[in-house]
């Protein structure tokens, strides 16, 4: 059972689109990062409100996402990287396959949308645990006004966590 800790930070405001880190879920073997995402239509036409909703309702889930998708990752101290493009998850072609570190993956989430706005959860995880010490977590969104920014978030209160976190089964 994973050890949550709060973040309850924004990490992106845009004229029409915030993304904030609410929280996080450390395991024992990496962790999961929960966001909170909110967009108001402006001036998009009606065509393109509809490609960013599908984008970002997964109602396209083997579309290869563009330039202008909401993107994720984590840089680390030592200069590696992972991203929700360069990591996109489709299954694991074999049980025993694992990917190479680190990995960051979109895992799923809920939410509701109109022809005028759209409030969503997303849930993403990261693999293995991030070191104990800052970090960067990454977002770009071209298509709602967002550049890359950059968050530093504190890998010690994650290592923390997850010395906390309980195994399902002894």
């Amino acid at each position: 059972m994973g050890h949550p800790a709060p973040i309850q930070q924004f990490v992106a405001r845009a004229a029409h689109a915030v993304v904030a880190l609410q929280h996080f879920v450390a395991f024992r073997e990496g962790c999961t990062f929960a966001l909170h995402i909110a967009a108001r239509r402006g001036p998009l036409e009606q065509s393109a409100w509809e490609r960013l909703l599908g984008s970002l309702t997964g109602q396209h889930p083997y579309a290869t996402p563009t330039d202008a998708a909401l993107a994720f990752g984590v840089r680390f101290p030592d200069g590696s990287t992972a991203t929700t493009i360069a990591n996109a998850f489709r299954g694991r072609e074999h049980p025993t396959d694992r990917p190479d570190p680190p990995m960051l993956i979109e895992t799923g989430g809920g939410s509701s949308s109109s022809d005028r706005s759209y409030q969503g959860d997303q849930q993403l995880w990261l693999w293995p645990l991030p070191p104990p010490e800052p970090f960067e977590f990454v977002i770009e969104w071209p298509s709602m006004g967002i550049g890359t920014i950059a968050t530093t978030l504190d890998g010690s209160a994650i290592a923390r966590a997850a010395e906390q976190a309980q195994p399902y089964w002894p």
